[in-house]
């Protein structure tokens, strides 16, 4: 029976020795394959630029996997990762730090359209600001979590986050609840239902019997506003987060692996 293949990996981090706890650790799983690591970002653009060369059959990376710290020296992981993937979409990045921090998670899977200056190369899609795949706290980090991680953004593609980052969000909730239709609508949210299906769900329809999103719309703001998620409209990565937070906050969870899509 042949091995299976395993996942490449590359791990950036300026603090030596957390690097190399994060790489041994990488190296006792079963499903990653060490295959580069950076000291800081400029250096890990030029290894995924050096790799995108050396792969003309995948040039997107796809498969491959980043765990990068957050603070990066004067540079951070979070604007490290979304360069990476306008270089390399197929990547999957996933952040780490010490502590749990909710509006770092809304930044880490912001997607939204900015403006953001020059590309790094013409391919780069420009002005789309990249969600990125994972917020793991480096505390947690050992050989059964880094396999976990790898179940949900490279096996199920998907996002992961943290249980204590989710935990940190419901204890400034402090008993706070929702109403019966605003919970309605977030568990059809975290279903991964459009505002149109929802709308139809809960009978929200027109003179025409059509879907009328707006009571959806006005009841998706509330939530956002009740979870503290803020940021533009437009950002999917709200909408991505709004479902994490509603799963933990009904006790829905369950096993850290059981999905929830982006």
């Amino acid at each position: 029976m042949m091995e299976e293949k395993r996942i490449p990996v590359l791990v950036v981090d300026d603090t030596p020795i957390k690097r190399r706890g994060v790489c041994e650790f990488i190296e006792e799983t079963q499903t990653l394959q060490l295959c580069g690591q950076a000291e800081e970002a400029e250096e890990a653009l030029h290894l995924v630029e050096s790799l995108i060369q050396g792969q003309p059959e995948n040039p997107s990376l796809q498969g491959w996997l980043v765990f990068s710290d957050l603070r990066l020296g004067s540079d951070n992981g979070v604007e490290l990762g979304r360069t990476l993937l306008e270089m390399a979409p197929g990547l999957r990045i996933v952040v780490y730090t010490q502590d749990p921090s909710w509006a770092l998670a809304a930044e880490i899977f912001r997607q939204e359209y900015t403006r953001r200056g020059t590309s790094r190369s013409a391919s780069r899609r420009r002005g789309k600001t990249r969600g990125l795949h994972g917020y793991v706290l480096f505390g947690n980090m050992l050989p059964d979590y880094l396999e976990r991680i790898v179940e949900k953004v490279v096996d199920q593609n998907e996002t992961f986050i943290d249980d204590e980052v989710l935990n940190f969000l419901l204890e400034r909730l402090r008993g706070e609840r929702l109403t019966p239709r605003q919970e309605e609508c977030a568990s059809l949210i975290a279903l991964g239902l459009s505002n149109d299906e929802i709308a139809t769900r809960m009978g929200f329809l027109n003179s025409k019997g059509l879907p009328n999103i707006g009571p959806v719309e006005n009841l998706v703001s509330e939530l956002y506003n009740f979870f503290a998620i803020y940021g533009a409209p437009s950002d999917p990565g709200r909408r991505v987060l709004l479902a994490h937070a509603y799963e933990a906050y009904a006790g829905l969870r369950g096993k850290p692996s059981d999905p929830i899509r982006d």
